[in-house]
């Protein structure tokens, strides 16, 4: 099946699928080890703002639903001379001075949460609290704290620490959770659990599910740009996450057949390399999604 991708930005526009949004951790600044002396011989690198900018004003112009700055992000990669531990929030906060649209930067929910919530007053920055240490109690104590002063929030947590919390007090307090588990009957079983303790309390709750993507014309070529974005280390915030590497066709088969099974309501898309596998899922993987969906809709 042949599918005409859309030739220009104000035709791109007409082709959303609200259940996508991107992590641009990646744009940051790689982390230098005070430790080394190799690598103490390099100048210190800073996030390139004017590219992290204009990134995310395309993924949210061209239809994505959401941008987050995951924990991974680092505006300097000197460590061992400032604490970068709200460097997400901080890069956020810039980013809605120039761009409207849902963003969102990751924290945990400890005392680094309760700064970051202060830091985000008077924006329209959203929090994504990772539950640290397997500590529920102290994130729910932040999550209560966002919702009572209007700041959205996303608790986020690994297939491997939802084994070991209450998610059904977790279900119970929240609306949207991010999981990172790359096996699909396991986030089934997650979002079940999840899900069961919400509707009790008549309310909807959303599970969205981390992929790593690596977008090319044929599997083959996919699969070679994935060793090398593995080999220089590209990949590392993405460890962990359900990972396709393939066409744009693979990859709308992975969100569907994830959605069909009940692993999951939506997806952060974790891009292999920028800007191509953006370009990719604006592109091609969100017109694909929107053809294969009046398709369906034209034969029923």
């Amino acid at each position: 099946m042949t599918i005409q991708l859309p030739a220009n930005q104000q035709q791109r526009t007409r082709y959303k699928v609200p259940a996508l949004s991107i992590d641009l951790s990646s744009l940051g600044a790689e982390a230098l080890d005070p430790a080394n002396d190799f690598d103490e011989d390099f100048p210190v690198e800073t996030c390139n703002l004017g590219r992290l900018t204009s990134m995310t004003s395309a993924a949210l112009t061209d239809g994505l639903a959401g941008v987050t700055l995951g924990s991974s992000f680092l505006l300097r990669s000197d460590l061992h001379l400032r604490d970068c531990r709200l460097d997400a929030v901080r890069a956020a906060v810039k980013l809605t001075s120039r761009i409207t649209g849902p963003i969102f930067a990751s924290v945990t929910g400890d005392a680094v949460g309760e700064a970051a919530l202060e830091a985000v007053k008077g924006s329209d920055v959203g929090l994504e609290i990772h539950i640290a240490n397997k500590d529920l109690d102290s994130a729910l104590a932040l999550v209560n704290k966002a919702k009572a002063v209007g700041t959205p929030v996303i608790v986020a947590l690994t297939g491997e620490t939802a084994k070991s919390i209450d998610l059904v007090k977790l279900g119970a307090a929240i609306e949207t959770v991010r999981l990172r588990e790359p096996d699909p009957h396991t986030a089934r079983e997650i979002r079940y659990s999840l899900r069961s303790a919400a509707l009790e309390q008549g309310r909807d709750l959303t599970v969205i599910a981390d992929v790593f993507i690596i977008v090319s014309a044929c599997a083959m070529d996919a699969d070679e740009r994935g060793n090398l974005i593995s080999a220089i280390g590209a990949d590392r915030y993405a460890a962990g996450s359900a990972r396709v590497l393939g066409t744009v066709h693979d990859v709308a088969d992975h969100i569907e057949s994830w959605i069909a099974l009940g692993a999951a309501d939506a997806f952060t898309i974790l891009p292999g390399s920028l800007p191509t596998d953006l370009a990719s899922t604006v592109c091609g993987v969100l017109p694909l999604l929107n053809a294969r969906r009046n398709a369906e809709a034209e034969q029923k």
